[in-house]
């Protein structure tokens, strides 16, 4: 996706669960870590996202990093 079309999804009026997957349509894993949220962890992506902008990232978000490190530690 490029800088121009993130950041017109991003700084839309409204960021939805809708919108923001698809800035993260590439990676495999990051759609497996956004299936496991809750409707309140979305709502907190969605917020880190709106607020953030282009400086958000998803594979330096501590839910992330969080829920990836349990993840491995289970496949082993």
């Amino acid at each position: 996706m490029s800088d121009a079309s993130y950041s017109s999804a991003v700084h839309s009026s409204t960021v939805t669960p809708s919108s923001w997957r698809d800035l993260f349509s590439s990676s495999q894993v990051i759609q497996e870590y956004i299936s496991t949220l809750t409707p309140f962890e979305e709502k907190g992506l969605a917020i880190a996202i709106d607020h953030l902008g282009p400086s958000f990232d998803m594979k330096r978000s501590s839910g992330f990093v969080r829920w990836k490190e349990t993840r491995d530690a289970k496949s082993k």
